[in-house]
């Protein structure tokens, strides 16, 4: 089997690195002829995943990393498997998916007897995400953090990033277009979940699978009362909800709103405005642990 080592050496505080020499023995004693395909600048992820010549794609980095890998694989015909080691600062995807962050552990559930399942991705106008996009107050918190802050601090410099929304009014006038009709209304948060996972915080989203073809969206109402409710639906892992809030799940949305506001998916900019939004079924496949395959997988 040939394999593509996909890895983000800054990722993590560059763990990852320490661990190259073990990862090439472990898939050589299996048999497999690993490639090494480290990434020096912005999209060479994504790069790699697009032109790599292999059938399993090993990725290792943050959210931000994966994300550049299905970009990368959506472009293809011939999509490989993806095998996921989390390295990032907040893993939000290698949560879901049950991987550990443990490298070794991580290595141990993807080569011995490996479940690959088939996942959802969603593809957001000219770019795809695996388990969330955003828009409006706190979201830029996850991208406008220079690496150095990230290596320092970790999880707490988006803390650090997010208070500087705290008393930052946004009103977004929003028209909606999904499945069961249209929906009009002015929000200072949308988020479009793909996942039980946002933000590092774990979501209870009910009747939602990584592979039934639809996404949850939660349409916050500039209206007052806000941070009490963003905190309730945070704290209570999604459960919290109100008639200040609006939840539609759908298998598209058509989202009309000014131009000006900027949209992250999977925690890395994108770009601004108005967005088309469509699931696409059982895109990709990626291995994933068995407890997390039965709770999330039709």
């Amino acid at each position: 089997m040939n394999v593509s080592f996909i890895y983000n050496p800054e990722s993590g505080s560059g763990k990852i690195t320490k661990y190259i020499d073990y990862i090439k023995d472990v898939f050589h004693k299996e048999g497999h002829n690993l490639k090494l395909c480290p990434t020096e600048k912005e999209k060479d992820a994504q790069k790699f995943a697009e032109e790599e010549v292999s059938d399993v794609l090993l990725v290792a980095g943050g959210d931000g990393t994966i994300n550049e890998v299905v970009n990368g694989i959506m472009k293809r015909e011939d999509r490989p498997i993806i095998a996921y080691i989390p390295t990032g600062t907040i893993n939000d995807v290698g949560t879901i998916l049950g991987i550990p962050k443990n490298i070794k552990r991580a290595l141990k559930l993807i080569v011995n007897n490996p479940l690959v399942a088939e996942m959802d991705v969603v593809r957001i106008n000219n770019k795809y995400f695996v388990y969330a996009a955003a828009t409006g107050k706190f979201t830029k918190a996850s991208y406008d953090i220079k690496r150095v802050y990230k290596k320092r601090y970790g999880a707490i410099s988006y803390f650090l990033r997010g208070s500087k929304d705290l008393f930052q009014s946004y009103n977004i006038p929003v028209e909606i277009t999904h499945d069961e009709g249209v929906w009009r209304g002015v929000c200072s948060l949308i988020l479009l979940l793909n996942g039980p996972r946002v933000a590092g915080f774990r979501l209870n989203l009910m009747n939602s699978k990584l592979n039934d073809g639809v996404i949850e969206a939660r349409f916050f109402k500039h209206e007052p009362g806000l941070l009490f409710r963003m905190f309730g639906f945070f704290a209570s892992g999604g459960l919290y909800d109100t008639k200040k809030n609006k939840t539609i799940r759908s298998s598209k949305f058509i989202i009309d709103m000014p131009k000006t506001f900027e949209w992250n998916t999977d925690g890395e900019y994108a770009f601004k405005g108005p967005v088309k939004v469509e699931v696409v079924p059982k895109a990709i496949k990626i291995i994933v642990s068995p407890k997390k395959h039965k709770k999330y997988f039709v």
